[in-house]
């Protein structure tokens, strides 16, 4: 026997259904994603000493340790054991491509400024070229670096090579290394003229390498107005920039900030 289901008020039944199961559909799909936290954020750098590097398997550093207590200020439980430190070239293309990624210590120059979110400043960015003294090359102008022939020392995707092109510096003029101790290596060996990089790190390599710091001195300043900084991917959420921003000023207000500079003079 087939039951008759074309009974009074039965279609108008199924249509309150369909029309409450269309609308729990659409409150799901406008709840909020859940919240994401600083602890959702991944941290990379480089080897880029004092500001930031690993020694021992310990990660290292101004901007390192600066970090780990905004971290502790922002109620995450990531530590400085959960940074990255990855050749600069690989942590830049990241930082510009995937979300929630931050690198440094990273330059804020013009022509990045709209490449990523900004979290800082940490401290003052001074790029040189450093030469040997016994080279006694002496550069007075961007014009010199254009029209010498010139070997010129660069890390991929660093701002010292950015800075060069920025002059109009060819870029067959310059030789790119995956890091500083390479390039530092290079300068030794005669195989650069120059070194474009900023310039207590590049003291910092040398003296680390056992290279005679005295043998070598800054020919020319590429930069000395810009800053270091968090660079945050652009498609982070600002609510984690904001959180980033807050405990870095939380901890410049405490006095951490100033301690943790005087531990590297």
């Amino acid at each position: 026997m087939t039951r008759n289901l074309n009974l009074p008020g039965f279609a108008d039944i199924l249509r309150r259904i369909r029309h409450l199961l269309a609308g729990m559909t659409v409150a799901i799909a406008c709840l909020p994603a859940s919240a994401q936290s600083v602890d959702d954020l991944v941290f990379i750098t480089e080897d880029y000493p004092p500001f930031n590097f690993e020694r021992d398997g310990r990660r290292q550093g101004i901007a390192v340790d600066v970090l780990e207590e905004m971290l502790v200020q922002a109620g995450a439980k990531k530590t400085r054991a959960d940074i990255r430190v990855w050749p600069w070239a690989r942590g830049y293309e990241t930082a510009l491509k995937e979300k929630n990624t931050v690198l440094f210590s990273t330059t804020r120059t013009e022509a990045r400024e709209t490449l990523f979110k900004w979290v800082g400043p940490i401290m003052p960015s001074r790029i040189v070229l450093v030469a040997k003294k016994e080279r006694a090359i002496h550069i007075k102008s961007a014009d010199d670096l254009r029209l010498g022939a010139y070997k010129i020392g660069v890390v991929r995707e660093d701002i010292g090579g950015q800075l060069l092109a920025n002059l109009g510096v060819q870029k067959d003029r310059t030789v790119q290394a995956n890091s500083g101790v390479s390039v530092a290596k290079m300068l030794q060996a005669d195989r650069v003229d120059m070194w474009a990089y900023g310039a207590p790190v590049i003291m910092w390599n040398l003296k680390e390498l056992g290279y005679p710091a005295d043998a070598y001195t800054e020919v020319f300043t590429l930069t000395e107005s810009q800053h270091y900084y968090y660079a945050i991917n652009k498609d982070t959420d600002d609510r984690l920039v904001e959180k980033l921003q807050t405990a870095l000023e939380q901890i410049k207000a405490n006095g951490r900030f100033n301690a943790i500079i005087a531990r590297y003079r």
